[in-house]
């Protein structure tokens, strides 16, 4: 049987062929660090424009699938498409996809030598080959995008920790990713710190932008997400509309997860 979602415009087909719109074709992938299988025949298909959140407990494997997705972990079974392109070990081309999706890690990564335009710049300037008056014209665009331009000059120790997380989000964005991963962005921040992250966030979501974000902020999954997945032990247990996860969850496991978390 195939299941569609449809909110915000995008349709999502969870069985059959991949849309033509797809951005991410995850088929029968698992992963092994050693003898500890971390992911179990994953299966997932993400539209053009569609904005999916993975949540799960610690160890799940929600991680190591978003990481698989640009080949920062490879995986040893299935297969990856991105962007039309199959991610295979040794393949040509595997900086091309992983500029198309942007990662945003739980730490901000930021080079604490340079200033936080430099940090946006660097890539622009070494793998494009930009000049640096353009190259700087792209990052300002990109750190006024995230509502930081005014600390353009500043470095990464003068930033609080949601300012760090909101360079960091604009250094992605200057390489003009199709789509940008997110691995829990503010599991590192203070609490008064979250919402400002969040809101950069939401505004890249509204502006259409293909994303999977792993994350336990259940609000955003609530108010922005096209999809949410939950995993465990490796496997993906349940996915629906926000509306369905929250309001009638299937599986015991999600509904103990989801028990724990809001109450």
């Amino acid at each position: 049987m195939a299941f569609e979602f449809a909110e915000r415009g995008n349709v999502v087909n969870l069985a059959g062929n991949v849309p033509s719109s797809a951005a991410v074709l995850i088929e029968d992938v698992s992963k092994w660090f050693g003898n500890f299988q971390a992911l179990h025949k994953v299966n997932l298909k993400v539209a053009l424009g569609e904005r999916l959140v993975i949540c799960g407990p610690s160890g799940s494997g929600k991680s190591t699938l978003i990481r698989c997705v640009n080949q920062l972990e490879k995986h040893q079974e299935g297969r990856i498409v991105v962007n039309g392109t199959e991610l295979r070990s040794g393949m040509k081309g595997l900086a091309e996809v992983r500029r198309d999706a942007g990662m945003v890690f739980q730490q901000f990564n930021l080079f604490p030598h340079l200033s936080v335009l430099e940090n946006c710049t660097l890539a622009l300037r070494r793998a494009r080959q930009m000049p640096r008056d353009a190259a700087e014209q792209v990052a300002m665009q990109n750190l006024e995008r995230v509502h930081i331009a005014e600390q353009a000059k500043k470095y990464p120790r003068q930033l609080s920790g949601g300012q760090q997380q909101r360079v960091a989000i604009a250094r992605a964005l200057c390489m003009k990713p199709k789509i940008m991963l997110f691995d829990e962005p503010t599991s590192a921040l203070d609490p008064e710190m979250v919402k400002e992250v969040l809101d950069v966030m939401t505004n890249l979501a509204n502006e259409g932008m293909t994303m999977i974000c792993v994350t336990h902020e259940m609000g955003f999954a609530r108010e922005v997400a096209d999809r949410v997945v939950f995993m465990d032990k490796g496997s993906i247990i349940e996915q629906a509309t926000p509306g369905k996860f929250f309001g009638d969850p299937h599986h015991d496991r999600l509904k103990q997860f989801l028990k724990q978390l809001l109450h």
